[in-house]
């Protein structure tokens, strides 16, 4: 029989977008925890920053690199549903190199520092949904 993979995750929600922030666990590597952590944006059509973003262009594009995450955009991705693009999925983890504290951080309260980023986010994308930017 298969095992079930546990992840944890927390969102804070506004009207055309979401942050959210995980954490699940990987085999350990010899200097490193079993914890990874990743901070995702979901933005919506209606927010003005949804159509600044080149929903074919690759990772390294300035609408992407602009946006307040870990170490830059490590994972980009844009949903689809009945031919359209429902959601931009923006993503930093927090497993490059000399991250292998987060890797040892077991609960949100030592992880504070990825809440503090995906709060940063959440309010940089309040700022440009109230700005229409």
């Amino acid at each position: 029989m298969h095992e079930w993979e546990h992840k944890d995750e927390w969102k804070r929600s506004s009207n055309n977008f979401v942050v959210s922030v995980t954490r699940h666990s990987e085999s350990v590597k010899s200097y490193e925890g079993k914890n990874r952590w990743c901070v995702y944006a979901y933005i919506y059509p209606n927010h003005p920053y949804f159509e600044k973003i080149d929903q074919t262009g690759a990772t390294y594009q300035d609408a992407l690199t602009t946006m307040p995450l870990h170490c830059g955009a490590s994972l980009f991705a844009c949903p689809m549903y009945g031919g359209k693009v429902t959601s931009i999925k923006v993503g930093a983890d927090y497993n490059h190199y000399k991250d292998d504290y987060f890797t040892y951080y077991n609960t949100k309260e030592e992880a504070y520092e990825v809440f503090k980023d995906a709060d940063e986010l959440f309010e940089w994308l309040e700022y440009r949904q109230q700005k229409g930017q």
